[in-house]
């Protein structure tokens, strides 16, 4: 059986809400932090809306930067509900045990962030629930904010599921203790903080993991799994689609890019590939033409590439082939195309 290609990185959209939020307690411009990572808030609160890694760094980056403050994700998590993760959140909150919202946690990861992986070892002497790591470089301030702000996070929704009091057995992280920050940390993650670790590890007691939660609700947690198993198709079937697009614009000034030759390099079969394209709502050849016409409308824009030129980075064999595509896609030759791209003529074909 062939692995699951991992997911596009992206993060859940929602979680810039909350760092708007985070921003706003400090008073710093959290409009403004937005508006320079191009993020519109209205839309991100739509819980299918996801963030690309690039814009959530950014957000991170500059929310570190405006408010000087490197603990910044630990704060983070005072604005987090466990409605703020949607369906995922009602179902964590009702996990039986710690140890079925560890698994949980674990299971959907991906619907809070794939970047990264997260892994639960409860065979260990001290179970552990280990978060991703910001290395190779561990004074990286964003990948402590991030680490920082979902280590917070779960412990706050233990805190809501468990005891208000709660704090595990200790804490380790990557990153180095920065003078006069201890505090926070510990008033956030518990006594037993270390620094300069080698993973970010939450420690649990054994004992604790199997204490039946006064939340508890099998059924509510299994039609929020629903919800967000869903979700997870849907963002699979799109991603293929992103996969397969983003790999067709590599390979086509090669010209071998057929079907065969994307599923190859998607680490795929090609049934697998047809499947899945398929249950996008697409085909290989739909998929191929539609990022042929949108190369070939951009090239055909610019002035200083050829007709032939455009024909080869298409992966076509001759410019006579390409100009009848480019007539049945836009209804157009390409010379009169561009000649209406130059007057600042778009009509739809």
């Amino acid at each position: 059986m062939e692995a699951t290609p991992p997911l596009k990185k992206s993060s859940f959209g929602p979680i810039a809400v909350a760092i708007y939020q985070t921003l706003e307690s400090y008073g710093v411009d959290a409009d403004q932090v937005m508006r320079n990572a191009g993020v519109d808030l209205a839309r991100v609160q739509d819980p299918t809306t996801r963030l690309e890694p690039s814009v959530h760094r950014r957000i991170v980056g500059e929310a570190v930067e405006r408010t000087g403050d490197c603990s910044f994700g630990l704060r983070f998590s005072d604005f987090v509900h466990p409605t703020s993760f949607h369906a995922l959140g009602l179902a964590l909150l009702s996990s039986s045990t710690l140890s079925a919202f560890c698994k949980r946690w674990v299971r959907y990861h991906s619907f809070i962030t794939t970047m990264g992986e997260v892994t639960f070892d409860e065979a260990a002497s001290e179970p552990v629930l280990v978060f991703p790591s910001q290395q190779p470089n561990p004074n990286s301030k964003v990948g402590r904010a991030m680490i920082d702000g979902q280590i917070a996070t779960v412990l706050k929704l233990i805190r809501f599921m468990y005891r208000p009091d709660y704090y595990p057995r200790r804490v380790e992280l990557i990153c180095p203790e920065v003078p006069g920050t201890r505090r926070h940390y510990e008033h956030y993650l518990g006594p037993k903080v270390q620094f300069s670790a080698e993973r970010n590890g939450l420690y649990f007691d054994p004992d604790d993991l199997t204490v039946r939660l006064p939340a508890a609700n099998a059924e509510l947690a299994r039609l929020n799994d629903e919800v967000v198993v869903k979700f997870l198709a849907r963002l699979e079937k799109a991603d293929v689609v992103a996969r397969a697009h983003s790999k067709l614009i590599e390979l086509l000034p090669s010209g071998h890019c057929s079907k065969a030759e994307v599923a190859r390099a998607l680490h795929m079969s090609v049934r697998t590939l047809h499947n899945r394209l398929t249950a996008a709502g697409t085909t290989y050849q739909q998929l191929l033409d539609r990022t042929r016409r949108e190369l070939a409308e951009q090239y055909m824009r610019q002035p200083n590439v050829s007709v032939s030129e455009v024909a080869y980075l298409l992966g076509f064999s001759d410019c006579s082939n390409f100009s009848r595509a480019f007539h049945r896609w836009t209804g157009r030759s390409p010379s009169v195309y561009r000649e209406q791209s130059k007057a600042g003529i778009y009509p739809a074909a």
